[in-house]
């Protein structure tokens, strides 16, 4: 039995047993996840995000509804319809901005040898603007290429309107953002509102609404931080100052926030638009990661409780035309460790991989690896 055959009668089990045609994707992993993986012979790279798959591809075909986020609906009459492209605008509130010419002229191609093999996910609009019957919630790569092609239809499945602007984001998120991630800022903008509407921007809440990483949640957050004059800097497509820049120069930034030179917004934006400077010239820094340098020597005298130092040199660095990364080179002492760090964590991996768990049940080992564990968290964490 497929993944899909099983979750599809595990659905009809469950609404069967509660009379309800609502269900929750929690109530499925809760009561029938384990047959699930039984019937279908495998759990799937991650059992839980297959189930997720799955639950997209149904709600695609027709057979369940997506309701709210975690929320779905076993559908007992017809959602597909036939609808008049010109009567279906793009939302509003889509945080994908950015179409590649090339992926929608391939999607084009195929459409047109094929057709449209999944409809796209519409509401029924009562608002003012778009000045359409519908708006699109999924499919709106289907839809331009349906327009390219000249269709004049295209076939959609219809559910019940958002609430609101929040609950709108939200089921774009929940409908489709695991398929393909959006670009980061754009992303990091319609996240900015959700953490307002649900006031927190806590990751565990925003990803157990959404379903976004709690990794790409911190990378949001991280470009979020810097003043509001970047913005369009960050929304720029391909520009020569991308968001890997921001996320690498953050650490410096952030903990430089801290010192009266560099006060928030005034100290950081002088910051940043020097490291912007000479990232630009390209004479010192040819790559973002380079600025690791930096973040390198700012740790080392952080330790060493002489930060005045690396702020000295940091203003040398930012100051003078000619200066370059040799500014930061300190105690050779951490490279060292971190050779030491590879080749001993080489050894641990290799043990580990090639031992059985009951090897390592002496308390003090239990013992070291908790703690191994916890240092390694705290590293990644920070790192992130």
């Amino acid at each position: 039995m497929t993944w899909k055959e099983s979750v599809t009668k595990a659905i009809q089990r469950l609404t069967a047993r509660t009379q309800k045609q609502i269900f929750t994707r929690q109530e499925l992993i809760d009561s029938e996840l384990a047959r699930i993986i039984g019937e279908a012979g495998s759990t799937g790279q991650t059992p839980e995000q297959t189930l997720s798959r799955i639950l997209q591809e149904l709600r695609d075909e027709g057979t369940i509804a997506f309701e709210e986020p975690g929320v779905y609906r076993l559908l007992g009459h017809k959602t597909l319809f036939e609808i008049p492209i010109s009567e279906i605008a793009p939302n509003p509130h889509n945080p994908r901005l950015f179409w590649d010419d090339a992926d929608l002229d391939e999607l084009k191609g195929s459409m047109q040898k094929v057709g449209i093999l999944v409809p796209l996910t519409v509401y029924r609009n009562s608002r003012p603007f778009p000045k359409t019957q519908y708006v699109l919630l999924d499919g709106e790569r289907r839809w331009r290429c349906a327009k390219q092609l000249n269709w004049n239809t295209i076939k959609a499945n219809v559910i019940d309107e958002p609430e609101d602007v929040t609950q709108n984001i939200l089921y774009m998120f929940n409908i489709h953002h695991y398929r393909r991630e959006w670009e980061l800022f754009p992303t990091a903008l319609k996240l900015e509102q959700l953490f307002q509407a649900l006031g927190t921007d806590q990751e565990s809440t925003i990803f157990k609404h959404t379903g976004v990483s709690r990794q790409m949640i911190r990378r949001c957050k991280t470009l979020l931080w810097f003043p509001h004059k970047y913005r369009n800097v960050l929304m720029a497509r391909n520009g020569k100052i991308s968001t890997d820049f921001f996320i690498e120069i953050y650490p410096i930034a952030r903990r430089l926030s801290k010192e009266d030179e560099f006060t928030f917004p005034e100290g950081i934006e002088k910051l940043t638009d020097g490291l912007i400077a000479k990232f630009l010239d390209g004479k010192t820094i040819k790559d973002v990661k380079d600025f690791r340098d930096i973040r390198r020597a700012l740790a080392f005298y952080e330790e060493k409780h002489n930060f005045g130092e690396f702020k000295k040199q940091l203003a040398a660095f930012l100051e003078t035309p000619n200066a370059d990364l040799s500014l930061f080179t300190v105690d050779m002492q951490e490279e060292q460790n971190i050779a030491a760090l590879m080749r001993h964590s080489a050894i641990v991996v290799d043990i580990l991989s090639h031992s059985t768990a009951n090897a390592f049940a002496d308390v003090y080992v239990i013992d070291q690896l908790k703690r191994l564990f916890e240092n390694i968290r705290n590293v990644l964490d920070e790192i992130e």
